[in-house]
Parts: C-alpha cells; sequence; structure tokens
C-alpha cells in the first residue's frame, strides 16, 4: 500500500499534506521519549504529517506571512501524559452504554446545540500509564441530533460532552443508510472544496449555497457500499474535495470526495466508506459547485503563532517572533494564555523553557492587543530558512 493511500485510510488528515508527508522529524529532550506512545510504522507518517503543516504555517492566521524570513520547523510529538494534566476525553476513551462499547471519537467537547434527548448514563474507564490504575466514571449520556445511538452518542460529565462512536460496527450497505444513520442532511454541509485531477489541485473555492447538493444526494438513497478497498484511489481519477467538519459527527476538517465516475467517499467515520451514487448524481453535484462558487483561499489544517519563547508566567507565556523577521522592528510579542490544561502541561511537563523556538496551537482569533486565548498544544523546533537550519 503506498503511503498516501495508508493516511487516507486511516483519515483524519488533510489531504493537502499527504504526498509531502514523510520529510523530518524533529529530535527531543530525553525525558521526553521516556513515556513516549507506542509508534507503529503508520502512525509515526502521522506524526510527521505536523511538520509539513509548517510549508503553509503562516496561511489564514491573524499574522502577515510578507513580514518573515525565517520559520520554525518542528514535528509534534506523541506524548502519554501523567492522569492529572489529560483532558476527560484522554482519560476516558472509552464508554460502555447499553452493553455497547464505545471509542472516543474526538478530543473536542460538542456544544449543546448539539445536544438532544438524554439517554441515559454509562460507565467510562481509563488507565493511568504512570501507576497501572484504573479509573471509572459515571458519565451522562445524550443523543446528538440527528444521529442514532447505535452509531454515535455524546457522553460526558461537568458541562463537557464528547462524541463516541460504537465500536465493532459494520460498515453501512446502502448511501441512503449512511444518510439516515448519522443525519447528514443536518450535520453535514459542503461548502470549502477543492477541484482535483488525480493528485493535483486545480483551485479552491466556496460555495454560496450548498442546499441543491443535499437534494441531489438524498436521490442516492440506493447508491451501494463499495467495499472492495478502505481507500479511495484519488490517482486518475476527477473528482471535488470537500473539507468535512461536523461537531455533531465529530469530525475536524475530513474530507468527501465527488467524483466524475459516480463515487461518494468519504473518511467522516473513522476510516473510509466508499459508495456509488451514479455518474448522473455525481455529475450534477461537480457542475453544480463549480458554477455555483467563488474562489477561496486556502484553510490552514492548524492555526499556528510561532517565535522565540520570551516569557513563563503562571497564566501566560510570552512568544516574541522578531527573530523570525525581515526587519526585527516587525516583531510581534504574542501573549499565550495557558488556562488549557493542554498548553499548560507543555510548559509544566514537557521540558519547555525560556529561550526556546517554539510552534503554537490554536483556536479562535488574535485579539488587538496579540493575546491567544485558544491555545491548546506547544511543541519546539528549529529556525529555518528554506531548508537551512540556522543554529539557535
Amino acid at each position: 500500500m503506498k503511503n498516501y493511500e495508508l493516511l487516507d485510510a486511516i483519515g483524519g488528515i488533510n489531504p493537502e499534506y499527504i504526498d509531502s508527508a514523510e520529510k523530518s522529524i524533529r529530535k527531543d529532550k530525553k525525558h521526553i521519549w521516556k513515556k513516549l506512545l507506542p509508534i507503529a510504522a503508520c502512525f509515526t507518517l502521522l506524526i510527521i504529517i505536523s511538520a509539513v503543516i509548517l510549508s503553509s504555517i503562516f496561511g489564514g492566521n491573524d499574522v502577515n506571512p510578507e513580514k518573515y524570513k525565517y520559520h520554525i520547523s518542528g514535528a509534534e510529538i506523541a506524548m502519554e501524559w501523567p492522569w492529572e494534566y489529560m483532558t476527560i476525553a484522554e482519560k476516558y476513551t472509552s464508554v460502555k452504554f447499553n452493553d455497547k462499547e464505545y471509542g472516543i471519537k474526538l478530543s473536542n467537547p460538542v456544544s449543546e446545540n448539539v445536544l438532544g434527548d438524554v439517554l441515559g448514563s454509562c460507565e467510562a474507564s481509563g488507565v493511568d500509564s504512570y501507576t497501572n490504575k484504573k479509573y471509572t466514571e459515571t458519565f451522562k449520556v445524550y443523543r446528538i441530533n440527528g444521529v442514532s445511538e447505535d452509531r454515535l452518542i455524546a457522553a460526558g460529565t461537568e458541562g463537557e460532552f464528547y462524541v463516541y462512536m460504537q465500536k465493532g460496527i459494520s460498515k453501512p450497505a446502502t448511501f441512503g443508510d449512511v444518510w439516515d444513520l448519522y443525519g447528514l442532511d443536518q450535520n453535514l454541509t459542503f461548502n470549502h472544496f477543492t477541484i482535483n485531477e488525480g493528485y493535483d489541485d486545480k483551485g479552491e473555492f466556496e460555495l454560496t449555497d450548498d442546499a441543491y447538493i443535499r437534494e441531489i444526494l438524498r436521490g442516492c438513497g440506493d447508491g451501494v457500499l463499495y467495499d472492495e478497498t478502505d481507500s479511495f484511489e484519488r490517482d486518475n481519477r476527477n473528482y471535488l474535495t470537500f473539507t468535512a467538519t461536523s461537531e455533531a459527527l465529530g469530525a475536524y476538517k475530513l474530507v468527501v470526495y465527488i467524483s466524475e465516475d459516480g463515487y461518494f467517499a468519504t473518511n467522516l467515520f473513522s476510516y473510509s466508506h466508499i459508495y456509488y451514487i451514479g455518474e448522473d448524481a455525481a455529475g450534477k453535484i461537480i457542475s453544480y459547485a463549480k458554477n455555483n462558487s467563488v474562489e477561496a483561499e486556502s484553510i490552514p489544517y492548524e492555526l499556528t503563532v510561532s517565535g522565540i519563547l520570551t516569557e513563563i508566567d503562571n497564566d501566560f507565556v510570552l512568544i516574541d517572533d522578531s527573530a523570525l523577521c525581515n526587519n526585527e522592528e516587525d516583531g510581534t510579542v504574542y501573549k499565550i494564555y495557558t488556562n488549557d490544561i493542554r498548553i499548560r502541561r507543555c510548559v509544566e511537563f514537557g521540558g519547555i523553557k525560556v529561550g526556546d523556538a517554539v510552534i503554537v496551537k490554536y483556536n479562535g482569533e488574535i485579539s488587538e492587543n496579540n493575546e491567544v486565548n485558544g491555545a491548546y498544544s506547544m511543541y519546539t523546533g528549529t529556525l529555518v530558512d528554506g531548508d537551512l537550519q540556522i543554529p539557535e
């Protein structure tokens, strides 16, 4: 299996980064390595993806990319954190509800408007890998609006609820089953897309209205499952790639492919689902999208801020990007709040120190005062000018 096919099958990777994934792995501090997660060869590719993201590190961020001469290259290493530094979703990766096992789908909590009726309660379990102590909690369970509880549920406590997916379920036999079981009519939108010829991108676009596309797909209920492979082969095929983000489905920037030869393929459900909806339906969707859209900028997979860590406080850190700029006086000092445990643990346990070149991932927007409230990850890297590493 080719590497890009492997990544497609696994799911969860922005296709922009698949073909150029295998490039670099950062060196890390020795004490970090002692509790790294076991990494299989295929998972190593996923880690390397984060380094590839750096090629567009400033794209879509609230910063001006033209002011930079250098960037910081690094890869986020998968790490097993101590129990007290883990989020609810990380602690309790599986729950048992109605005698069925469910696994965490996405580590981000869902908002209340996604939650439907209360279904009851479930037992959540997790293990502290540092002590091997087992923990259990009773979670409240909600139906997700439009979604069958035999597929997905929302479970959690303390006001934080996460999407869990039933383990071991088979792929629905028809496209109509998928549409109904996951409530795609209300839980999936078709807005941002790329025109593709094989693995070549021919431009990115934004739809003004996706109602017609959903109307066409509603009529494809008899579309049959194509299960000869778990990977949608994109070579020698013309298709549209829609960015698929759905809070209700626990999906973040996954993909939906609509191909000229009549296929609907997606990794929305943790692994590839491919259905033949017919060339006529697919052709109508592709034609409508091309004729009812405007050119759009690329959507970065993750928002980042990079620079030199200059101060660590109890509630925030300061990052100065002056060293990256063509002119240092154009630099900006960002105040990164560390109230989220996911960013705080990087500072308190991850071995990051003042003077390190770092990359910070965040959600939301940067304020006019250059404050970042939605930071959730930080890791070290190396200052790079093109392909040349600059000694720090």
